[in-house]
């Protein structure tokens, strides 16, 4: 099972930074879309990302989703790193989220996440990203939850599958003590991410990044806390291995080896999530797994150029085996 050390930041830095006006100016160009769901229309803020000199025209588009508590711009390193290892990248803030409107109780009090699911669908259909062709889908967190319902409900739009830091794997879990994850999590990430861009030139180089990402609203502001609670409930629930169980497409489990949250565990420990996650797919030749040396359960940002590069491994993977 591959082992993913961090390369120089710095140099991947230097080998980037050209390619940031093109993508930015990708960023700060409002795109939305509006989709009908039970009946209820909403408009969804997503943006569409590539690097033109860069990009993989053969290869198949990546759709990226981000966790609990944010909407694209959450994802928008993650993104750009992606699109510098030539994929062409969707990343939407589904409803609630960022500048996407607020949807009613009927979209969220539910048991699943069949809505959010469809929201996705909608997007691919009606920005024409998929011209025939299948999506690779990159969930993190939360999102692993959601793109995996996708690929239950959608199985011939799905080139693969990534569970980024899946959440959803514990059945009936506390939902206090999740949060006192969550929170104990972020802290240490934060100081991290200080201590290492102090030395690295990191911080300017994502400082330039969000200079071009526009102001979004929050995700707690009055109107979302009750989504965001029902959220909670169906991840506190565990529901990701039955979604994936009924997939047909490869997967690929990436996570931190730090990751306090939702933490990989040894694969031989049989109550570890790695664990779990391999034996509910019971043919093995469709998964892969990854656990990143040193990484936390954020893996979307800062080193982000690494998660980036271990998702383009397995992407490339699952297209030879087409």
């Amino acid at each position: 099972m591959p082992n993913f050390e961090n390369p120089s930041i710095t140099k991947i830095f230097e080998n980037r930074k050209d390619f940031i006006p093109e993508v930015g100016g990708q960023l700060e160009k409002e795109s939305k879309v509006e989709v009908e769901i039970n009946g209820e229309k909403l408009n969804v803020d997503y943006r569409i990302i590539s690097v033109e000199s860069q990009e993989n025209k053969e290869g198949d588009a990546v759709v990226v989703l981000p966790g609990f508590g944010s909407g694209w711009e959450g994802i928008s390193e993650l993104g750009f790193s992606l699109a510098c290892e030539g994929r062409k990248v969707v990343m939407p803030s589904l409803p609630g989220y960022g500048n996407s409107d607020n949807p009613s109780e009927n979209y969220y009090e539910t048991n699943n996440f069949d809505n959010e699911a469809e929201v996705i669908n909608q997007l691919l259909e009606k920005t024409g990203i998929q011209e025939g062709k299948k999506v690779h889908l990159v969930g993190h967190s939360m999102g692993s939850e959601i793109m995996a319902t996708f690929a239950e409900k959608y199985p011939d739009k799905v080139s693969s599958l990534v569970l980024l830091n899946p959440a959803g794997v514990n059945e009936k879990e506390g939902k206090f003590g999740l949060g006192k994850r969550f929170v104990g999590s972020g802290i240490k990430t934060s100081a991290i991410f200080a201590l290492r861009s102090a030395f690295s030139g990191e911080k300017d180089y994502e400082k330039e990044i969000w200079e071009y990402i526009p102001k979004t609203q929050s995700p707690f502001t009055k109107g979302r806390g009750s989504q965001r609670m029902a959220e909670v409930d169906k991840l506190s629930e565990g529901h990701l291995l039955e979604k994936i169980k009924n997939t047909n497409c490869l997967i690929t489990y990436i996570s931190g080896q730090l990751d306090t949250v939702y933490p990989p565990g040894r694969e031989d420990d049989e109550n570890s999530q790695l664990f779990r996650v391999v034996e509910s797919v019971e043919d093995k030749t469709r998964i892969e797994k990854s656990v990143m040396a040193g990484l936390r359960h954020n893996t979307t940002i800062a080193p982000d150029e690494i998660t980036a590069a271990n998702i383009e491994h397995y992407l490339e993977k699952a297209e030879k085996q087409k």
